[in-house]
């Protein structure tokens, strides 16, 4: 009966994730859309024409780190249409959610922990509107998501590979070049990657797989970004420790409209927790007994550990930022397999972690779609307003005149229809 309840519970969990996401896409640029996409397009279609400049264009640096993926996907949409539709970009993203939520199961699998109660606390943390921000916006998920599932996929493969002229090996390195190319924090499964080979006593590969890292470390490292390190804050080490803390306990964070406050020292001590637990899981010695999950934990810990040093200035509140709450969702996930797998934890037992979670994910859905639908809606009533004076700010923390000029040239090339999209949404706000 237990079971059949779990299994209901992930169906039911999902179709609603699902659902919200569906009823809720925008057809809209945000944030970082404007340069990443938009400007992204008319640099590569209508300012190069050569192929080498297009190359470069796409493999460029997008601040400190590569986008890659994200600029492929947005350039083979438009080869395709000769328009950019954010909805179905967001949409398509979203596919890696699923893939990801798929190779958590096999990584179950693999680790003989796969029931109806493991699977249903994977639907509990993936389908969840904590990182709206990632699973509604293109420049989110495009990133996050794609950096994380090939990550996990590299790390599974390489897990599986015996040699460096087998499938595995051959996939678990273009994962790992895809996932450099992706985002910032791509480079980390070079590192957990060699440490798993050396675990497992795996040399031949870690030869190949050190000169691969080499090549992608130094593409990655290498070439510096222009940044202006003169507006930089000097570093504060409590300032990290805060947002580290906070960001590695993040998935109990539900964005309470009264509390915020308590509830952050609450992800904090619990984040503080993770981290320990992290650390004594290697002088224990677990992650030499199990390589590959201890490796899946330390992928979202070790980004916190990056977060927290290039975002220091943000303190506590860069710890919940939606925006980077897709890496701790998988924390619980693994976790909860490794304590199962040192029998710490027992499968009888999860039925009183499962409540927890149903709140939880119960909580943090109703407050984050108020959020999200506020975020909309004033995305919409910013683009209204814009059509009426250009001198509207796109972005409220940014000057207008860049970004401004972006959709402006957007929308006379036809890339985009600001005005149909406009209208479609206050439409059916106005139904509804």
């Amino acid at each position: 009966m237990r079971k059949y309840l779990s299994t209901s519970l992930s169906i039911a969990v999902f179709l609603i994730f699902l659902y919200t996401l569906i009823t809720n896409v925008l057809n809209v640029p945000s944030f970082d859309d404007y340069d990443t996409t938009l400007n992204f397009i008319r640099r590569f279609y209508f300012d190069n024409s050569l192929f080498s400049e297009r190359l470069e264009t796409l493999f460029g640096r997008h601040n400190e780190h590569r986008i890659f993926f994200s600029k492929l996907t947005a350039a083979t949409y438009y080869g395709l249409f000769h328009k950019i539709n954010f909805a179905h970009l967001v949409l398509f993203q979203n596919i890696f959610l699923l893939a990801f939520f798929g190779l958590m199961l096999a990584v179950m699998k693999g680790q003989k922990l796969l029931f109806p109660e493991t699977v249903l606390i994977a639907c509990i943390f993936l389908f969840s509107l904590s990182f709206w921000q990632v699973t509604y916006y293109f420049w989110g998920g495009i990133q996050h998501y794609v950096v994380f599932f090939f990550s996990f996929l590299s790390l599974y493969m390489l897990n599986k590979a015996f040699r460096s002229t087998g499938i595995h090996f051959c996939l678990a390195v273009l994962a790992a070049a895809v996932a450099v190319f992706s985002f910032g924090n791509g480079f980390i499964t070079l590192l957990l990657g060699g440490f798993l080979l050396v675990v497992q006593k795996k040399w031949p590969l870690l030869m190949f797989w050190a000169v691969i890292s080499a090549m992608l470390l130094g593409v990655t490292f290498f070439v510096e970004p222009s940044v202006d390190a003169s507006a930089h804050t000097a570093f504060n080490p409590e300032w990290m420790a805060r947002l580290l803390f906070t960001f590695m306990g993040s998935f109990l964070f539900v964005n309470p409209p009264e509390g915020q406050y308590i509830n952050i020292v609450f992800c904090m001590v619990v984040g503080f927790a993770v981290f320990g637990i992290w650390i004594w899981l290697f002088f224990k010695g677990y992650a030499f007994r199990n390589p590959l999950l201890y490796c899946l934990l330390s992928l979202p810990v070790l980004t916190g550990i990056i977060i927290s040093i290039s975002r220091f200035e943000t303190k506590a509140a860069g710890g919940i930022a939606p925006r980077y709450m897709f890496f701790t969702a998988t924390i619980p996930i693994i976790l909860v397999l490794i304590l199962l797998d040192l029998n710490i934890v027992k499968k009888h037992n999860l039925k009183y972690v499962i409540p927890v979670g149903l709140l939880v994910w119960g909580a943090v859905f109703y407050n984050n779609k108020i959020a999200l639908q506020q975020n909309n809606n004033e995305l919409m009533t910013t683009i209204r307003r814009w059509e009426k004076d250009r001198n509207t700010p796109l972005i409220y923390y940014k000057d207008s005149g860049t970004y401004s000029e972006i959709l402006q040239w957007a929308t006379d090339h036809e890339v985009i229809d600001v005005q149909s999209s406009e209208k479609s949404y206050f439409n059916d706000t106005n139904r509804k």
